[in-house]
Order: C-alpha cells, then structure tokens, then sequence
C-alpha cells in the first residue's frame, strides 16, 4: 500500500502521502515542491538533494521554467539510469507544485516520462487553477479509493468499462481483431472521456470552498481511509505539505523529523 494526494483550490495547494520521502521542497526562498510517487524504486532524496545543490532556480522565473528545468534535469537522469529499472517506472509520474510571481493561484505540472527517438524525456503538462476551473487533485501510487471517494474513477472500472466498449464495438464492425486495434489505439482517451463522465461537480464545488486547514484534514482523513481499505491500519499520513502564496512551502507533517 502506497498513496499521495494532491489538492488545490484558490487558496493553495496540500500535498499528502503515507511515505516518508514522497514529498520534497526545492528551497526556503523559491515556492516549488514536488511529490514522486511512494511506489517508485528510485531514490529521489538523493535524486532531488542532488538538483538542489546543481541548479539555482529563480523567485522571479514563471513557475513553468521551473518544471521544465527539473524536467530536464530528470530527462539527463533516468537516460543514465538502468534500463531494467526504468521499466519499472514508466508509467510513474512526477508533480511540481507551486506558484510564480505573476500567478495568484496555485500551479501543477505532471511530469510523465515518455519514449522519444533519443532516448526517455521527461514532459511537464501544465494544470492551473482558475476562477472557471477552481479545483485540481492528482493522485500517486495505489489509489483506487481516493478516486472514488473524490468523484473519480479506479482503474478497474475503467478497465471494464473498456471492454465492455470493445465488445460492443466487435459486433457492430464484426471484427475483434480490427475492434481490438482500435480500442489499443485510443485506449488513453477513451479512458480521459470515461474519467471526465464520472466526476462529480458536487465534490469539486465543495471542495472549491474548502479553507486550506480544511483541505488537509480531507486529504489526511482520504489517505488514512486508503490505508484502511488495503487492510493497514498502521500505515497512515506520514508526509502532509502545503503551498500558498503568503507562506510558500510549509510542513504540516513531516515524520521524518518528529513533526
């Protein structure tokens, strides 16, 4: 069992996890943070100290320099890595969190590691918080609940609701072998449609409300009810991180330090 939320509204940005060394900041000064997923086999302590005594971000850059800069950085990384290992991690994804000087509300970027002709490259998608879309969460690791209980969808459901697309799709063409094809190929977006169906308004406009305090009590309370569900009652909320725009990075719970 291993599971990392993150939650925004206008009021910032709370990250949470029931691993130690999921959620990372860059510095006192920059307003950047970034959570890996808790199942990952690399050691990002190592991996994120090692970006912070090599690179010097800036307070004034746009927060999207800053994801593309550690993206690069990431992209140099795992092309030294062993292929065995990344094999493992291809379908892990990274989130940088924060704000720039120009932004009055949080930012994400979901860095997703893709197969190029060169080699892996690391590709941050941009998520904003605005007045028109005024939440944004992203889960890491084994979620299944946490989407559920947020108005998502698991990935067994989603699973099902492919397949049962792909056999309806045989009959009408006649054909499993060409139906097969084209589910493979649209495969990622019939699952994005399938996810956007299901999630519930009602859930994003509460939690459009939600004071920052109340943002990490309901993601501390989903990551302990995750743990629940796997049958773990001792593994609960080790890491808790927020991002605003008047404090920037601030623990809330960080176990490794007694907090």
């Amino acid at each position: 069992m291993a599971a990392a939320l993150l939650m925004m509204n206008m009021h910032g940005a709370v990250m949470a996890a029931d691993k130690d060394l999921t959620i990372f900041r860059y510095s006192d000064k920059v307003p950047f943070a970034i959570m890996v997923d808790p199942t990952s086999r690399f050691q990002w302590e190592d991996i994120i100290m090692n970006y912070q005594s090599e690179m010097s971000l800036s307070r004034e850059s746009p927060f999207s320099i800053w994801c593309e800069d550690f993206a690069a950085y990431l992209t140099v990384f795992f092309n030294q890595a062993n292929a065995d290992v990344l094999n493992t991690e291809a379908d892990k994804k990274v989130i940088c969190v924060g704000y720039d000087a120009k932004s009055m509300f949080p930012q994400a970027a979901i860095l997703t590691m893709l197969g190029t002709e060169d080699g892996i490259k690391m590709e941050p998608i941009a998520h904003a918080v605005t007045p028109q879309k005024p939440v944004f969460h992203q889960y890491l690791g084994n979620i299944g609940n946490i989407r559920i209980l947020l108005g998502g969808m698991s990935d067994d459901i989603k699973e099902q609701l492919v397949q049962l697309f792909a056999n309806e799709l045989a009959n009408v063409l006649g054909n499993d072998d060409a139906a097969e094809a084209l589910i493979s190929k649209y495969y990622d977006d019939l699952c994005t449609d399938f996810e956007s169906i299901q999630l519930d308004k009602q859930v994003t406009s509460a939690i459009s409300d939600f004071t920052v305090k109340d943002m990490v009590a309901m993601a501390e309370n989903l990551i302990d009810t995750e743990s629940l569900q796997h049958n773990s009652p001792l593994t609960s909320t080790r890491e808790i991180g927020i991002v605003t725009m008047a404090e920037g990075f601030k623990w809330i719970k960080h176990s490794l330090y007694g907090a």
